[in-house]
């Protein structure tokens, strides 16, 4: 199981002291719903609640504070409002639940509501951190699109290989995630029939990010 909070403080160069918020705050919250929150979840709070707008405000976004829709509490949201993610509440008393999604949350009847797993809950507050740091919550970052299908090479994965490390907890389908220099870092390709359709990368530390771009050698 992953500890998603470190990762996230050394790739945000956060201080290592909390910066979340206060344990009634979020124990209120849990009685307004009647829940209690997984531990992974609640500390999460802890540690990181006055970033969260930082870390989960640009692209996807975790909700504060928390809802209930149907059989699940919503923790994320797009930008878009077109994806939500929950958690089923049958499913909070496991330490590191699932996290699902679902495309079509605002249909009338909830009983057409469908919900699809996506990443046990360490591994979403982790990608939830990197997929907004490489679409602009991070310091740098770049994103290139591969819409003429020769301005990614075929060989990206093995050439990302050589620079940084894959997060295999956050490997799904259609995406890989990578880091480097212990999260100073991070990466993020997208794909389709195994062949890269967009990279992205972004880090606070503009030396490093410097860096690893030319490692890459992708002209940027």
């Amino acid at each position: 199981m992953l500890n998603p909070i470190t990762p996230i403080k050394h790739l945000y160069a956060l201080a290592a002291a909390p910066s979340g918020l206060d344990s009634a705050i979020i124990e209120q919250s849990e009685q307004a719903l009647g829940v209690v929150l997984p531990a992974i979840l609640y500390h999460y709070f802890m540690e990181l609640g006055h970033e969260h707008c930082l870390i989960n405000g640009c692209y996807q976004r975790l909700v504060l504070p928390l809802e209930v829709l149907g059989d699940y509490l919503l923790i994320g949201k797009s930008c878009d409002h077109d994806t939500v993610w929950g958690i089923a509440l049958a499913d909070l008393a496991q330490h590191n639940p699932m996290v699902m999604m679902s495309r079509n949350f605002d249909a009338i009847d909830q009983r057409e509501v469908h919900w699809f797993g996506h990443l046990s809950l360490d591994a979403f507050l982790l990608a939830q951190a990197i997929v907004n740091g490489v679409n602009g919550s991070l310091a740098h970052c770049v994103r290139l699109y591969n819409f003429d299908g020769v301005s990614l090479p075929e060989n990206l994965l093995e050439t990302i290989a050589q620079v940084a490390e894959e997060i295999p907890e956050l490997q799904q389908v259609h995406e890989r995630f990578y880091q480097a220099h212990d999260f100073g870092v991070v990466m993020m390709v997208s794909l389709d029939n195994h062949q890269p359709t967009a990279f992205m990368m972004g880090s606070q530390d503009e030396g490093l990010f410097a860096q690893c771009i030319h490692q890459l050698t992708l002209g940027v």
